[in-house]
């Protein structure tokens, strides 16, 4: 289905689903789509994440940007915390992954590629059964599949275990992979860990040191990862900003690596050929 029909289905859909009173809206802008919510303007950003075997990207994470409105300037997640609601946030977060879902359809270069998109944790707690339903359906009129999709959601390791697996298994069970995002900022649990059986773990910005202040986080990654790579899941390291924390994660075995160095946040999916390297001296 061409874009335009998609962004008129979609507001169809939102405003017979919202009652026809709101003024949120998709909108199609200089070939990207943004989305009109709130009070404000969102659109997509993409980052690169790279295999560090090949140097080859894997896929992308789809990062939500204010354009217009009272929320310029300050952390696009922060509008979650304005939702006067549970359900507000919910069609919120569908909104978002809709707009992500709709800007990846222009990346015709990236087939094959995976779209990793962020999920609140309220989602989770709100919505009881059926979860990836609502969205495996957004993902069919945008001619993707759920084995295309990476959910990241985050764990601060306090929400009831059973409820967070129970949600997770369901989503598994459609096709989407699973990453449990920022491990490490609120608890390195591994036991939890193994029992949520994530495809994917993306280590938190803490683990990654800083430049001059390496070698615990050496120390600590080369471990972390062994026992990841025990329990089945893949490691994506995060931030990556600098040549030594990139050869860190290589020396430590981590499969992905995501950051600044290998590649910013852009309207386009832009392949990343290789880990970049500084260059020489003049």
């Amino acid at each position: 289905m061409p874009l335009a029909d998609l962004v008129r289905y979609f507001n169809k859909r939102d405003r017979l689903l919202q009652g026809g009173a709101a003024d949120d809206c998709f909108e199609i802008v200089d070939g990207r789509v943004r989305a009109r919510v709130a009070g404000s303007v969102f659109g997509t950003a993409f980052q690169p994440i790279v295999d560090c075997r090949s140097g080859r990207v894997a896929g992308h994470e789809a990062l939500l940007r204010v354009i217009e409105g009272p929320w310029v300037g300050v952390p696009a997640q922060a509008v979650y915390l304005e939702m006067p609601d549970d359900p507000s946030l919910v069609q919120l977060d569908r909104q978002v992954r809709t707009l992500h879902a709709l800007n990846f359809l222009l990346q015709q270069e990236q087939e094959g590629g995976v779209l990793a998109v962020n999920v609140h944790p309220q989602l989770l707690r709100s919505v009881r059964a059926n979860h990836g339903l609502a969205f495996e359906a957004i993902l069919a009129r945008c001619g993707l599949t759920p084995d295309r999709i990476v959910l990241e959601i985050p764990d601060d390791g306090f929400d009831p275990l059973l409820r967070l697996a129970t949600a997770l298994e369901a989503y598994r069970a459609r096709g989407y992979r699973i990453a449990i995002d920022n491990f490490g900022r609120h608890t390195a649990c591994l036991d939890r860990l193994e029992a949520l059986a994530p495809d994917i773990v993306k280590l938190d910005r803490s683990l990654i040191g800083h430049a001059g202040h390496l070698s615990l986080a050496r120390l600590v990654m080369t471990e972390l990862a062994v026992e990841l790579r025990r329990i089945g899941t893949a490691v994506i390291c995060q931030c990556i900003e600098n040549t030594l924390q990139s050869q860190l994660a290589l020396e430590a075995g981590v499969e992905f690596v995501q950051g600044f160095l290998v590649g910013r946040p852009a309207e386009q999916c832009l392949p990343v050929a290789s880990l970049r390297r500084p260059r020489e001296a003049a």
